[in-house]
């Protein structure tokens, strides 16, 4: 997909989704509404605060760092746009149980923290041994072994 293309996808989906959610909004009447209205309010609201993040996201990144290529750029805004959008959608939530402090906002912002960590421990680097896979015609990795294991005399 070229990149014009997946912005253009991007910024339609954003548009639709906002509007969903203030369909929602306006339309359901929270205080007689069931798990379903409850469940659509965040769905539209995750969905249109993800694509939105990760249009902004991918768009200060690429235009801000132009060391990256534009698929990274994409991949690392979708990332974090995940994460932002389950950030706002937990604490609509808890707002919504009053069960909103600034001791579960520590918990919520140490567990997304956390997550991103993960995530991006589980990345394969470029520079690293593992990335390097094996050619059909190699019998093994190039240069797998480090220079620590040279004797220097």
């Amino acid at each position: 997909m070229k990149l014009k293309h997946y912005l253009l996808i991007n910024l339609g989906a954003a548009i639709v989704f906002w509007l969903l959610w203030f369909m929602v909004l306006f339309r359901v009447d929270p205080l007689s509404t069931n798990w379903l209205g409850w469940g659509l309010f965040y769905l539209t609201m995750f969905a249109a605060v993800f694509s939105t993040m990760s249009l902004f996201g991918f768009i200060l990144r690429f235009s801000l760092i132009r060391q990256q290529l534009a698929h990274r750029a994409v991949i690392i805004a979708f990332r974090q746009a995940a994460l932002i959008a389950i950030g706002v959608v937990v604490i609509l939530w808890l707002l919504s149980r009053r069960l909103f402090s600034w001791f579960n906002l520590f918990i919520l912002a140490g567990g997304l923290a956390m997550l991103e960590f993960f995530m991006l421990s589980c990345q394969p680097r470029d520079n690293h041994p593992s990335a390097h896979k094996i050619n059909k015609y190699e019998s093994r990795p190039k240069e797998i072994i480090s220079s620590t294991f040279k004797e220097d005399h």
